[in-house]
């Protein structure tokens, strides 16, 4: 059996992980530690040694690619009973909870997910019907709508409704107005500082109407955020006792992957899942120094929340190391931490780091190009090596001199739809259109290339409409001869521009866009550019964007979507979509957060600077 030869490959920490079956278990596991590897073993072993069934463990981690590992290393294990464990990102695991249980969850059941368009619209309409005093500025309306979205965010991750907000500041402002050593016995006044206090209080206060309103406005359209998924399976659990112990029964143990990134609603949906025993089956992975959703209301104060909750939990340290070279680890130890370091278990050749000093990042990018050319004349494999950086647009550089040099590469990346010229284009056809009759929307119309209007033909349209003071729409329905070149594509314009605005206002937008795509030949004319892959994808993306709008709100028109472009413009908002170019057998380029877990021989790092 496969076990028996993993298990035999185990240090001794990690075999007490694996064989340590019940009861809370707390393993604090740096990278390279092999905890995926364990915890998988550690599932098959709970099913060798017990009669629990496949369907009663239950695996949560963070990210997709997390939940596809453990489940392909499962099955290579124990094969097909893999596919009847419960592996789950949190998000993943709320969402089929309410699937499954829809009659516990009728306040959401049958919504859609709200896309952060329509966040920021209904906090718009909200901040303007609201007596706001604290959360408005006078210059600005909406001044303070980033920092109010963010915040209910932020009380829901930690599992905080707006009544408890309310109740909670409304009683911080009672101790504070009520306490004498508050007051400044010159004036008679509140203090400075107690007026700061107060003012925050205010704030609160009003965040929690604000909370409020867009709560039941979410309601009112049958949307949902990306937390209420959460916070409202943890509001069933604690109100529902028979459903918890539904689950309680269901789920005899849990296992938990990266939990240095669970929040607190994650962490109380753990709890209640296992407080049906003073020590349940409860098994926690993790390294609080790699607490990358942090941002997401994730803390390193998780593992002794953990100890707390736990006292008589079995605690595993693995500090052995069978990814990098030991004077690789010494190195990244020495960047963030003092504590104890990791041990290396691996072959690889003990080298030192080079590290090079480069004047700016053009250099950089064309040492790395050359030493990846040198490389590749020794014979290595370009899909062994790796480019890593912080931030996708520190790679700009890099990829512009593989480019250049034939290195071939792949780039995997989130890309901004609406950044792309075509796209941009295609937009300011549909604000012509919107506003039609608009000469300052139809002469930039004109200089759209993909309408192949000669820029002659252009100039003598401009003046003539300028030296007899008439508006270019008038111009297009005179019998003037020109001598344009390009008459015809003018003329077919002219007639598309009348159709189109009249189909805007009488057709759904979804099928309005559609219509324009086919008129213009929009997709023969990128199918011609050099990087056609590339920017079949953006549109592609944009499609999937509109049809995603269109699904939520049905009686959507063009007016409406400009709107929505307004509000991405106002809020400098970006629409991503994952995509991933270039050749897949070439030199990776990836952030550094996506490189986590992955190996390669030759890695180079970018953009280490000392402000980075």
């Amino acid at each position: 059996m496969k076990f028996e030869e993993y298990y035999s490959q185990l240090n001794s920490e990690q075999k007490l992980a694996v064989d340590s079956i019940d009861g809370p278990v707390m393993v604090m596991a740096g990278p390279g530690t092999g905890k995926t590897q364990i915890l998988t073993l550690r599932i098959a072993n709970i099913l060798r040694k017990t009669d629990t069934s496949a369907d009663c463990i239950l695996a949560l981690t963070f990210t997709d690619s997390g939940v596809f590992s453990m489940k392909k290393r499962l099955i290579n294990i124990i094969g097909n009973d893999a596919y009847r464990v419960n592996i789950n990102t949190f998000h993943g695991f709320c969402n089929e909870i309410i699937q499954k249980y829809p009659e516990y969850f009728s306040s959401i059941t049958g919504f859609s997910n709200i896309e952060e368009i329509q966040q920021i619209k209904i906090f718009q309409d909200i901040l303007n019907r609201l007596d706001l005093n604290f959360l408005v500025s006078l210059n600005d309306r909406y001044y303070y709508l980033k920092d109010i979205k963010r915040g209910i965010e932020d009380l829901k991750k930690e599992g905080l409704g707006f009544e408890e907000l309310r109740e909670i500041s409304l009683s911080a402002k009672d101790d504070l107005l009520n306490d004498s050593s508050n007051i400044n016995p010159k004036t008679g006044e509140l203090k400075t500082k107690v007026k700061d206090d107060l003012k925050t209080i205010e704030k609160n206060i009003e965040l929690s109407f604000i909370y409020e309103e867009y709560q039941s406005e979410l309601k009112k359209f049958k949307l949902y955020d990306y937390t209420d998924m959460i916070v409202e399976v943890l509001k069933v659990l604690k109100e529902n006792k028979d459903f918890l112990l539904t689950l309680q029964e269901q789920y005899q143990y849990i296992l938990v992957d990266e939990y240095q990134d669970t929040n607190n609603s994650q962490n109380k949906i753990l709890e209640l899942l296992s407080n049906f025993h003073p020590n349940p089956n409860i098994f926690i992975v993790g390294d609080p120094k790699q607490a990358i959703f942090r941002f997401q209301g994730a803390s390193i104060k998780n593992f002794e929340y953990f100890k707390e909750l736990y006292p008589e939990a079995v605690l595993i340290n693995l500090i052995n190391n069978y990814r990098s070279s030991q004077i690789i680890l010494d190195s990244a130890f020495s960047l963030i931490s003092k504590d104890e370091k990791l041990k290396s278990c691996s072959d690889y050749i003990n080298e030192k780091i080079k590290v090079y000093s480069l004047l700016n990042s053009e250099r950089e990018a064309y040492f790395i190009a050359k030493k990846i050319l040198e490389l590749i004349e020794l014979g290595i494999d370009t899909k062994d090596i790796a480019i890593l950086y912080r931030n996708h647009k520190d790679s700009d550089g890099v990829i512009n001199l593989l480019d250049k040099f034939n290195i071939p590469f792949s780039v995997k990346k989130k890309i901004n739809i609406f950044n792309d010229i075509d796209i941009q284009k295609l937009i300011l056809l549909l604000r012509a259109v919107y506003n039609y009759g608009n000469d300052e929307f139809l002469f930039k119309l004109l200089h759209i290339d993909f309408l192949n209007i000669n820029p002659l033909d252009i100039y003598k349209i401009i003046n003539y409409c300028n030296t007899h003071k008439i508006n270019g729409y008038d111009f297009l329905d005179l019998d003037v001869d020109l001598g344009l070149t390009s008459k015809e594509e003018v003329y077919r314009l002219k007639d598309n521009l009348k159709k189109w605005s009249i189909q805007a206002n009488n057709e759904f937008f979804l099928n309005f866009f559609e219509h324009i795509i086919d008129d213009i030949s929009f997709k023969e004319y990128i199918i011609q550019a050099d990087n056609v892959v590339d920017k079949l994808d953006k549109i592609d993306g944009l499609f999937d964007q509109i049809k995603k709008i269109c699904q939520n709100n049905k009686s959507f028109f063009l007016a409406d979507f400009i709107n929505y472009l307004d509000i991405i413009l106002e809020n400098n908002i970006d629409i991503t979509k994952d995509s991933l170019s270039g050749n897949l057998l070439g030199v990776r380029l990836m952030t550094a957060h996506g490189a986590k877990g992955l190996e390669f021989d030759y890695v180079f790092i970018i953009g280490t600077n000392s402000n980075n």
